[in-house]
């Protein structure tokens, strides 16, 4: 009889544990995924399998990239790539699909994936110790003309680069811009955005082959090039500062003197805004922000989107997440902890309580 009453005793406590996802593996979380897969003539049962495993990749790709979360994450780091979106088993428990159908030549289906967020975000943070030095994002893109004809050569943007290769910036290569993006940049701004920008860079430079080269003795060709400089705000779209600068490139090849001129005067310009660029990044107010009862990944991102859509928020990262509380670092150009707990409340007030204000803190419970 006491075998008995051990045996069931032992059933119902495997069952628990199942109900309640709890196990050696750690703490697992239900992310919902969707995937398209080529459709294939095998059996129905093999295409569920096909799309079922797509699915399972996004909703790990979904769960690391909130974790790696800043105002915006461009590109897993190397690490983060290797050692778990290229090892998935190691990070999912289980999964099933709740729909699945042929969709024209591809089949689709959505699932329910459990994912072992506390294994997940610990390695994550481990590997953005060891191999991760969070760098701000700055979107860079110009306009440069030659004899008054557009260039699509770049050089410009490489003087850039040259002048802030070695500040902790990030520098995303924006492209080639029209005169009508100087003038209103707005849709600029709005792709840099999304692109993870915090800054971005806009740049004209015009290269001239100077009147008095045809009354030099030698064979030298000078090409004089001046560069004008924006860099604004991703989160306000306000100039935080201009820069403008010139430069004499000198070579027996017209096209490298036009090469040296461009790039000189984008490099002289761009090295003056590296310090008001550090001067901005460094005039956010930084404090930790405690959400309570996010409960799922879903909204945990819901979160985050909430940061990204306010115009005071320079940049934010996830620092911890567990028992489904999350805690953020946030930097936003905003007095008080108080004045940025009131714009969260004014825009989401049924979705949020307050449950503590401090100077350097604000909590919340999600609701």
């Amino acid at each position: 009889m006491k075998k008995l009453t051990l045996l069931c005793c032992c059933v119902l406590l495997l069952t628990a544990c199942q109900r309640f996802n709890i196990g050696p593996k750690g703490a697992g979380e239900y992310v919902q995924a969707s995937a398209t897969v080529p459709y294939e003539e095998i059996s129905k049962s093999a295409m569920k399998k096909k799309v079922l495993k797509q699915a399972e990749i996004n909703a790990l790709e979904k769960a690391t990239r909130v974790f790696l979360s800043s105002n915006s994450t461009v590109e897993f780091p190397p690490e983060v790539k290797k050692q778990i979106m290229d090892n998935p088993a190691g990070y999912i428990r289980k999964s099933y699909l709740t729909t699945s159908y042929r969709k024209g030549e591809s089949y689709y289906g959505e699932a329910r994936v459990m994912v072992l967020v506390s294994e997940l975000s610990s390695k994550v943070k481990e590997l953005q110790s060891a191999d991760y030095v969070k760098k701000t994002n700055i979107f860079v893109a110009s306009r440069e003309t030659v004899n008054g004809e557009i260039s699509l050569k770049q050089y410009c943007r490489q003087g850039i680069y040259k002048a802030l290769k070695d500040y902790p910036y990030v520098l995303i290569d924006g492209g080639n811009l029209s005169q009508n993006n100087l003038e209103d940049y707005t849709q600029v701004v709005d792709k840099a955005k999304k692109e993870g920008a915090r800054y971005i860079i806009l740049a004209e430079a015009a290269a001239d082959e100077l009147e008095s080269a045809s009354q030099l003795t030698t064979s030298f060709k000078p090409v004089r090039a001046k560069a004008n400089i924006k860099v604004i705000a991703a989160s306000n779209y306000q100039v935080i500062t201009d820069s403008a600068d010139n430069f004499t490139g000198l070579d027996g090849v017209l096209s490298i003197a036009q090469q040296k001129a461009l790039t000189g005067a984008c490099e002289n310009a761009g090295a003056q805004t590296a310090e008001p660029i550090s001067m901005a990044v460094n005039s956010a107010k930084t404090f930790k922000f405690i959400v309570k009862n996010v409960n799922t990944i879903e909204r945990l991102e819901e979160m985050q989107n909430i940061m990204r859509q306010l115009r005071e928020v320079e940049d934010f990262s996830l620092v911890k997440y567990t028992n489904s509380n999350a805690t953020f670092e946030v930097q936003a150009n905003i007095k008080t902890s108080e004045e940025f707990s009131a714009k969260i409340l004014r825009r989401y007030y049924s979705n949020f309580s307050i449950d503590r204000i401090t100077p350097e803190l604000v909590e919340m419970t999600f609701l």
